[in-house]
Formats: C-alpha cells, structure tokens, sequence
C-alpha cells in the first residue's frame, strides 16, 4: 500500500503545468505508462516520485523511487491528459539543459523559434529514430518539457541530451552549420559530415537571419515537379533531412 499524496504535493503538481514553475522548481511531468517506463529504465535517478491512480495496479517492477496514490478525482485534475492513464512521474529538468557541456563532434540539431509543441515532439522523437543524441533548443520554441511536446516526444526525452542554446554558441563550432532554407541547394545531392548541426527554423518564417554571420550551408528538399504544396511541415522536413543523411552514412559515405 502507497502513501497518500500530500495537500502540498498535490499543488505543487498542479503548479508544473505552468512553465514559469517548471523552470522555477526545474520539474516537470511525465504521464502514461510507456512514458514512465522508459524513465524509470533509462534516467530513474531523473525521477523524484511517482503518482497513480488507487485503482491503477503497477504492471512493472519500481525501482528504488517512491510512489504515492490519490483518489481518481485528484488524478484526473493532476493529468494533462484527455483520458488519464493512471500514473504520472514527478521528473528534475537535467542540469545539463542549463549548461554548455556540449560534444562539438556530435551531429546535433538545433532548433530556432518551433513554436507547435506537437513538432517540436515529433522532431525529438525522429531524432532519436535517427541516432541523434544532442538537440539545441533555441530562443523562441517552445518548451521541451511542456506536457504536449512531452506526449509527442513518445520517450525521446529519456534518450536525447538537451541543452539550451544561442546561435552565438556556434561561432567557432569546428564542423558545418546547414540551415533548413526554401531557397537553399538541393539536398538530395549533399554529401552530409559525420559532425555539424542542422537548423531548423519557425514553421511560418524559417530559420531567423542570427546564423548569417556564421556564413552557413543552406539546403532545401525539392518538391515533385507538379506539387503545389507551399512547403514541408518543419517535423516532416526534419525527418526527410535526418533520413538522407542515415541513408548517406548506411552507405559507406563517412
């Protein structure tokens, strides 16, 4: 048997749906099942408690984490869920989100002003598909740790390594800037690095002119001849970006 939420710790929840609280108490929620799971198995020490319904029965082993039950009522009004799944995780922001303990060897994303929580979600989750394992979050998107970009993410958060970032940071980076532009070179023909960062911008306006100093690559990915689409959604564009570049690597190309 799991002891009861507290009153305190009831609203201190409730405060995590607000960003100013997340970056304050630098906490935020994980919710569902497979979400919790791949937590619990990959970043436990991340976890502060676990939440769940009293009618919820745990179908996995808990590791050394402490769980706490509320009624069904509370639960939903913890939830930022439509249909709750009866069990939430109490989770510390990283301390390296904060910092500049960045690999500069890595092939990273950056990503400038994505505003839609469900792309900024969706880019996560094909960059961890794709191997991707450090993700600059630039001025103007929005937060990583906001319930919707976390359910869109589907576990990539558990994976990725995050890190707040400025287009400043990348002056001296050792290897290619290449910017997401409508009016860039054919990516289809590039012939991708094992290092650098791919920026991607708002997904009305691009990627803002801070990079233009740094004199970067700039690729676009044409469209069928016929099409009359104006343009790729930011996410898909990502991950048709992400995919030429694993199927550049499969080949023996770097």
């Amino acid at each position: 048997m799991f002891p009861i939420l507290s009153r305190n710790q009831i609203k201190f929840i409730r405060t995590l749906k607000q960003k100013k609280y997340r970056y304050k108490f630098k906490n935020y929620m994980v919710e569902g099942e497979k979400l919790v799971t791949d937590i619990l198995r990959h970043k436990a020490e991340m976890v502060a408690y676990l939440v769940v319904d009293k009618s919820y029965e745990i179908p996995f082993a808990i590791p050394n984490v402490n769980v706490y039950t509320v009624d069904t009522e509370t639960f939903r009004m913890l939830s930022n869920m439509v249909q709750p799944q009866g069990i939430l995780a109490v989770c510390k922001i990283p301390h390296q989100y904060f910092s500049n303990g960045w690999n500069t060897e890595l092939f990273s994303l950056y990503l400038d002003g994505i505003q839609d929580p469900g792309n900024l979600g969706t880019i996560l989750r094909s960059a961890e598909w794709f191997g991707i394992k450090q993700v600059f979050i630039g001025a103007g998107t929005v937060d990583p740790f906001g319930p919707k970009t976390v359910q869109a993410g589907m576990g990539s958060h558990s994976y990725l390594q995050l890190f707040q970032a400025h287009p400043a940071d990348f002056i001296h980076w050792p290897h290619p800037l290449i910017l997401a532009d409508m009016h860039g070179k054919n990516a289809y023909q590039h012939n991708w690095t094992i290092g650098g960062v791919l920026v991607l911008g708002n997904e009305g306006q691009g990627v803002s002119s801070s990079f233009d100093p740094q004199n970067p690559l700039r690729l676009t990915i044409p469209a069928a001849t016929h099409s009359r689409s104006e343009s790729l959604n930011v996410s898909m564009a990502c991950t048709v970006f992400l995919t030429l570049r694993h199927k550049f690597s499969l080949e023996g190309n770097h």
